[in-house]
């Protein structure tokens, strides 16, 4: 695994997919945690790809809501694309319903309000989530 990427320092691998890695980091000269995706290797060689890639980024860095991870950083590490985001602790809702194998409706509605409401912040500005599902 790679020890850097960009000026932030890995720590761990937090989920893999068909378009990339995602890595926690670490921020050493402001002291927190970040999230960082990363484009795979064979798709950062197709410029229409990385494109794709760096315009999500941007359009989420124009997003402001407390249901939102506010983007940081948008780069590019010896070839490979790459934007850091706010880190936020925790479990996604598909591990969580692997470990409790269903939630009650009370909660079930209260991530399902706070999930509406940030896609209605990105609909308002443009941004369509392409990728809605309980891993994310």
């Amino acid at each position: 695994m790679r020890k850097t990427i960009g000026h932030y320092e890995i720590v761990a691998e937090l989920g893999r997919g068909g378009m990339g890695i995602v890595y926690k980091g670490f921020e050493p000269a402001l002291n927190r945690h970040v999230a960082i995706k990363t484009l795979a290797d064979h798709l950062a060689a197709d410029p229409g790809v990385v494109e794709r890639f760096m315009r999500e980024a941007r359009s989420m860095a124009q997003l402001s809501d407390a249901h939102i991870v506010q983007v940081y950083m948008v780069g590019e590490d010896h070839g490979q694309p790459f934007f850091a985001m706010e880190f936020v602790e925790g479990e996604s809702l598909a591990d969580r319903l692997k470990r409790e194998g269903r939630i009650d409706s009370v909660e079930a509605r209260r991530i399902v309000m706070q999930s509406a409401q940030g896609l209605a912040v990105a609909h308002e500005h443009g941004v369509i989530h392409r990728d809605i599902k309980p891993g994310n």
